[in-house]
């Protein structure tokens, strides 16, 4: 058990909270109708980027579980309208309509082939709308659990350095899908009308906009300026000692809580959120996977399978350009999220980059911040992203449901173009925010058990000039009294130790 998995409890709560008001389908129909957008591509366009938004403020799993089959209701009365104008086509023409290529037969096509192109939209929006906040998606959830990481991770601070790369996703996104599904796409039967349809059958469903669904979208609001204003929030809770005594996972409980003891409107004597929804829809079994994956990481460091694979990929970075490294990490996790899943990937390879950080004496950051975004770019397989397999599923309700090679045909061009465009902007954008290429910091240094920390200046990573540095104990000294600094020197650690605090 993590608290990370506190904290996946308390975001997943609220979505629930908000698909059991449909406050999101109402959202979208809404700006769907008000834009009056019905053109293919602005259409497109308009789902992922209220999908894109929606993934930071919640969990992009729950909405790609929302929109997906509202989306389907929509294409299907589209294709529905299609074959009944085909049918009276049928009536007015007699034997001339049996021709196979008729403009009904070509509707219903274009109808189809948009569907494949707004059910990948949304799985593709979903995952780079996730990895802009850390609540966004499991895997950025995972690096929360990682080491030291979480004393030196805020919710901000992610959002600097993750947002540019996030933006570009979902931008190469819609560029790639446009060309491959709505370029000189003209959807006739498409219509205002069909949203309108949609939107009239939502409010005999579950009447006019209520005061659940206003509650329901403060809370979650509540929960995001909570998370991004954790740094100034823990400094003001602490105890007489001066630790801090909350977390990301406290502020992201307490408005979950709320949700159980706020009466709804809708429902007479009942809350908000019941047991019974969170029953049916939480999906438990996540919280399994990811302590799972916990327990692999604890796995690998008990056995000392972490430093063995630390060992090996330090040897890298002594003859690598930091850029380059970049790249490469952002690769490897990338081909291994297509293979092995995200959260698979995340739970074993950045624990052990974190490692490789620590064996390497380089800072963690610059190992594990391009990791974690490398286990979000999985576009070209079903399998790769929680996202592409709620779709994969769903699309079954379609009459041409998507198949893996809607996947693999636009998600390789796109992750090529994201690994590219990516490993550019969270090079300068991990500097910015987290400081990634500086030196081997002193938060990163278990002092006293496997690191010293040390007043002994020296040259450091590019050249820069420290006056105290990290000084990792040798693994096979066999009186353990060795440590080694960064360019190689060893001291004896017995004169350094009475100064680990």
């Amino acid at each position: 058990w993590n608290m990370i998995q506190m904290l996946v409890i308390g975001t997943y709560l609220v979505d629930i909270a908000l698909e059991e008001v449909h406050l999101p389908r109402r959202i979208v129909l809404k700006v769907l109708l008000v834009t009056g957008v019905v053109q293919p591509a602005m259409l497109l366009f308009s789902f992922m980027f209220l999908v894109w938004v929606l993934s930071m403020f919640c969990n992009n799993i729950a909405v790609t579980l929302m929109i997906a089959p509202f989306a389907i209701e929509i294409v299907n009365a589209a294709e529905e309208q299609a074959r009944d104008e085909a049918a009276i086509a049928s009536e007015n023409e007699g034997s001339d309509s049996d021709s196979d290529d008729t403009p009904t037969d070509a509707s219903t096509h274009e109808v189809q082939r948009f569907s494949s192109g707004l059910m990948l939209g949304i799985a593709y929006a979903s995952t780079s709308g996730g990895m802009a906040t850390l609540t966004g998606t499991i895997t950025n959830e995972v690096l929360y659990g990682v080491g030291r990481i979480p004393g030196e991770l805020s919710y901000s601070r992610w959002w600097l350095f993750a947002f540019p790369t996030s933006a570009a996703a979902f931008l190469m996104s819609y560029m790639v899908l446009y060309i491959r599904y709505c370029r000189g796409l003209q959807l006739r039967t498409l219509t205002r009308d069909v949203l309108a349809q949609q939107y009239d059958d939502l409010v005999k469903e579950i009447g006019h906009f209520s005061r659940d669904e206003l509650l329901v979208g403060l809370i979650q609001t509540l929960q995001f300026v909570l998370l991004l204003l954790r740094p100034q929030i823990a400094k003001m809770v602490t105890s007489p000692y001066g630790e801090t005594l909350i977390a990301d996972p406290t502020l992201a409980i307490l408005p979950a809580v709320l949700l159980f003891f706020i009466p709804s409107s809708v429902r007479p004597r009942q809350a908000l959120l019941t047991w019974p929804a969170v029953h049916d829809k939480f999906d438990f079994g996540l919280l399994l996977l990811v302590g799972g994956g916990f327990a692999i990481s604890k796995g690998f460091a008990e056995s000392g399978l972490n430093i063995a694979i630390g060992n090996e990929f330090s040897k890298l970075t002594e003859s690598v350009h930091p850029f380059t490294l970049n790249l490469l990490i952002i690769l490897i996790t990338s081909v291994a999220t297509q293979l092995f899943s995200a959260i698979g990937t995340a739970t074993t390879m950045l624990p052990a980059l974190y490692s490789a950080a620590q064996n390497s004496i380089h800072n963690p950051f610059a190992f594990v911040l391009p990791a974690t975004i490398g286990c979000s770019l999985g576009f070209m397989l079903p399998t790769a992203t929680p996202a592409n397999v709620v779709v994969l599923a769903k699309s079954q309700d379609l009459s041409r449901s998507l198949k893996i090679r809607d996947f693999f045909c636009s998600g390789l061009p796109l992750n090529l173009m994201v690994i590219a465009v990516g490993s550019v902007l969270t090079y300068f954008s991990g500097s910015m925010a987290f400081d990634a290429q500086s030196p081997f910091p002193e938060w990163a240094c278990d002092k006293g058990v496997t690191c010293l920390w040390v007043p002994v200046p020296g040259t450091a990573i590019a050249g820069k000039t420290v006056t105290s540095q990290a000084c990792m104990m040798l693994q096979d000294d066999p009186a353990g009294e060795m440590c080694r600094l960064w360019n190689g020197t060893t001291l004896n650690a017995g004169p350094f130790m009475d100064l680990q605090i």
